[in-house]
């Protein structure tokens, strides 16, 4: 008999590759959160929706363009460690994390490249459009790469996903020839935990995707503040970072808050995003 009942479960594709990804739990992870008064976005995505007639952008895509232009104005958090050395990234590339069915069983993600020159609309065009093409199956590159994955046996995942990391990243060729996307990941991945309801939660860096910084946006919630030393209600969210601290430090992430807190909560800073 057996010391404990089990019986497999069918693994899907992203599952397999979760597996294939860390080897343990150790990692020089550094966590923080950076709490903001959404009080200004509300007020500016209820105008805009009033202004076009359409839907305004979300907290998470809101969030998106903010980092873009962070790491735009902050270049030095913008790179990464191959050879044992720091490399700065020329651009910045976006991955932001998206759910391929309603059930969450598989997820994907879409790169939104040249970020730190496209306006807050434009991000959310191309976040949208690339979007529906993975979940209608009109995305070659994905469903290629599903199919190739599936073939893959669960114990092999975590060398494959190590030696195409080593061929992309560390010996940088470009192989999209061959299949592969060209700086599938990016500058940093952005993952939205607020529309699962979560207010918090932090998510794990992904060790063969080479990315530094990992930032998951929570609800916006109503909750008690101080105002002028009365207590008061507002609208607050949290962004969760999760960095590589081996890239960056305590210095890079104070900054990279103050300005993540300017554009976010200032009407200098949303004007500068576009959302008016």
């Amino acid at each position: 008999m057996a010391n404990v009942e089990l019986e497999p479960l069918p693994l899907t594709t992203w599952r397999k590759i979760a597996l294939g990804s860390w080897g343990h739990g150790g990692d020089p992870s550094v966590y923080g959160i950076l709490e903001l008064n959404a009080g200004k976005i509300l007020e500016r995505q209820k105008r805009f929706a009033e202004r076009t007639g359409t839907k305004a952008p979300t907290i998470t895509a809101i969030v998106a363009a903010a980092t873009a232009a962070v790491l735009r104005d902050h270049p030095q958090i913008n790179g990464l460690i191959r050879w044992g050395r720091i490399y700065r990234r020329k651009t910045v590339t976006l991955f932001l994390q998206t759910a391929v069915d309603e059930h969450g069983q598989e997820l994907s993600g879409v790169t939104i490249r040249d970020a730190e020159k496209k306006s807050l609309v434009d991000v959310v065009r191309e976040l949208g459009e690339k979007a529906r093409a993975i979940r209608d199956g009109r995305d070659e590159n994905f469903k290629a790469t599903k199919s190739a994955f599936k073939r893959i046996p669960a114990f092999l995942m975590r060398t494959l996903l190590n030696f195409v990391s080593f061929l992309t990243y560390t010996l940088n060729l470009d192989l999209h020839k061959i299949g592969i996307p060209r700086d599938a990941f990016g500058s940093v991945m952005i993952t939205s935990i607020g529309t699962l309801g979560l207010d918090q939660a932090f998510a794990p860096l992904v060790p063969y995707s080479r990315v530094p910084l990992l930032l998951a946006v929570g609800a916006v919630k109503p909750s008690p503040v101080v105002v002028d030393g009365q207590l008061a209600v507002a609208p607050l969210f949290k962004i969760c970072a999760t960095f590589d601290h081996r890239f960056i430090d305590g210095i890079h992430a104070a900054k990279m808050a103050k300005s993540l807190r300017k554009h976010l909560e200032t009407d200098e800073g949303l004007d500068t995003l576009g959302l008016t």
